[in-house]
């Protein structure tokens, strides 16, 4: 377990401020993009194709699914948010 500091905790509270900001002003104008952001929120691919199924999103024609979504996670990021979100998906 990593030691608390006072120093430690103001640099994880800038982290994770950064975070939220890049994620609520994340400009989802693409499905790509979409994707990001969802899995922003959810950390969950199961939870972002539902969410894009029930809102009719579909891939050339195609329902989104598991390994779509996963795709786009992994695929080579192209800004910040998806550079951090790729980090964290395990």
């Amino acid at each position: 377990m990593k030691i608390l500091t006072v120093p430690s905790a103001k640099e994880e509270i800038r982290r994770l401020q950064n975070f939220i900001y890049l994620v609520e002003s994340y400009e989802a104008n693409s499905l790509e993009r979409w994707i990001i952001k969802e899995y922003s929120y959810t950390s969950s691919i199961r939870e972002v194709v539902i969410r894009g199924n029930q809102r009719g999103l579909t891939s050339n024609g195609v329902e989104l699914d598991h390994e779509f979504v996963k795709n786009v996670i992994a695929s080579y990021p192209k800004d910040e948010l998806h550079r951090l979100v790729r980090e964290t998906t395990g």
